[in-house]
């Protein structure tokens, strides 16, 4: 797997020095410019670490995030929530607002915040490649959701640092749509993750 990810980044690297060599310098733009996005996200967790806290060792994750960009600089800061199963799900009986009891199932809630910056160097107007480093805090815990005072337990994927190449496509001068990687960098649980972003410019 580090072989891959080392590939990965290796490719993204190569792409930006040939997009270096082959567009002057000068022809950046030096004026801020930002977006907003949603995006869609594949979550890979170590398969170890995943039977051990008894979730999937995938999930597919929805977010949000604010991008900037001024020259050869960029930054992204962003937050989502995963969708992970719970294969080691408990039941409790709970009582609602009206005095009401029920038996309520555990699930997954998984939710994180990521920020990152780089180099995004524009290799024709309408398709640009990046290399951005960041940490990406997540928070996963079992419990029973809407719930104030039911057991809830952590489960072991910490955050983590990241390396993320990536690639933006112009669709017209305010959307656009990035592919990133996010290689999280150690043994916290969280392998990688592919995300695709719709972004626009205001």
């Amino acid at each position: 797997m580090k072989n891959y990810k080392s590939l990965v980044i290796a490719s993204v690297f190569g792409g930006l020095s040939c997009a270096a060599a082959a567009q002057p310098v000068g022809s950046v733009g030096a004026a801020y410019e930002s977006a907003w996005g949603v995006s869609g996200e594949f979550l890979s967790i170590d398969a170890d670490m995943a039977a051990a806290n008894g979730i999937a060792d995938s999930g597919f994750g929805l977010g949000v995030s604010y991008s900037g960009e001024k020259g050869l600089f960029n930054f992204t800061a962003g937050a989502s929530f995963f969708f992970i199963d719970d294969e080691d799900e408990f039941s409790q009986r709970v009582e609602d607002w009206s005095g009401d009891e029920s038996t309520e199932e555990s699930s997954i809630d998984a939710g994180s915040l990521y920020i990152d910056a780089g180099v995004l160097y524009p290799v024709s107007e309408a398709f640009s490649l990046g290399l951005n480093g960041g940490y990406r805090y997540f928070d996963i815990d079992r419990g029973i959701t809407n719930c104030r005072d039911c057991y809830s337990e952590s489960v072991g994927v910490e955050s983590d640092t990241y390396v993320k190449p990536f690639a933006r496509f112009g669709f017209n001068d305010s959307w656009s749509g990035t592919l990133a990687y996010f290689a999280y960098s150690g043994d916290k649980g969280a392998e990688n993750s592919l995300q695709f972003e719709v972004n626009a410019s205001f």
